[in-house]
């Protein structure tokens, strides 16, 4: 097998794993009562999804129907000519790094993002890493999908869309990072990871939704009532989840599960 298709194999069995859920813990928390009702999602509120191949879809958060979408860099990606016994994998979640060495996975104790910090760095065992970041805004209208990167600076003849009180602005960070084995030069391993600038949501944020993904499928209940409100299907490997609000992107917790348990979830539907 490629190490290709291994590789995005585990990354999507990475991003399971890290946000899997047991069937009871999912089935009880669609049920959980809270105070929060749909009345209070703001109206101007947007589910921004990003896959792993790159792209941003907007839909909206009330029946999953799709606004808009478009391409960026795929949020992960590695090279896959290293042909040794080992490779390194990393989940397009967080940047952690995980090494798979003849069968076997280990998560190594740093993420992409902590080594370009820290870089240049070396181990004592002759392990080298070098790295760097390049950090760009994007502006996009909300309701039409249109976007331009606004830092660095645009061409002095592109539009500018600081005036236009409806553009949201978010913050993207490309991380690349080298590692280089002194011992063995056919050792080397180079990978690229994104990360979108978010704010969190404050623990007594009313949000009204719970979301479980399975790959690229969605699944969307009512928090206080525990019922099914849509389930919809975008292709690709669903990574993270955010609500698209004036003063940026606001990361949204969001459960990976199993095919079977998805299936379960939503039959009814």
């Amino acid at each position: 097998m490629k190490i290709a298709v291994v590789a995005f194999f585990f990354s999507t069995l990475i991003l399971a794993v890290l946000a899997n859920v047991s069937r009871a813990d999912a089935i009880e928390s669609t049920a959980t009562a809270t105070t929060a009702t749909t009345t209070l999602l703001p109206a101007d509120g947007i589910l921004l999804l990003s896959t792993i191949d790159g792209f941003l879809t907007a839909v909206d958060a009330h029946s999953g129907a799709l606004k808009w979408r478009f391409k960026e860099d795929p949020v992960i990606h590695s090279s896959t000519e290293l042909q040794t016994g080992f490779v390194f994998l990393s989940s397009p979640r967080d940047g952690q790094l995980y090494v798979l060495e003849n069968g076997d996975l280990g998560k190594l104790p740093f993420t992409i993002p902590q080594l370009v910090k820290a870089s240049p760095s070396r181990t004592t065992d002759g392990i080298f890493y070098a790295g760097s970041k390049r950090d760009v805004w994007i502006s996009i209208n909300p309701e039409t999908g249109s976007r331009m990167e606004t830092l660095p600076p645009p061409a002095a003849n592109s539009f500018c869309p600081i005036s236009h009180p409806e553009t949201v602005f978010i913050g993207k960070t490309e991380y690349k990072l080298s590692v280089l084995d002194t011992k063995n030069k056919d050792k080397q391993w180079n990978a690229t990871f994104i990360d979108y600038s978010s704010h969190l949501l404050p623990p007594e944020s009313a949000y009204p939704f719970q979301h479980f993904t399975n790959e690229g499928k969605i699944a969307t209940f009512d928090r206080d009532s525990g019922k099914l409100l849509w389930m919809r299907d975008y292709q690709g490997v669903i990574v993270n989840l955010y609500l698209m609000k004036n003063d940026g992107l606001h990361l949204l917790p969001s459960q990976a599960v199993g095919i079977n348990l998805f299936e379960e979830m939503t039959a009814l539907y």
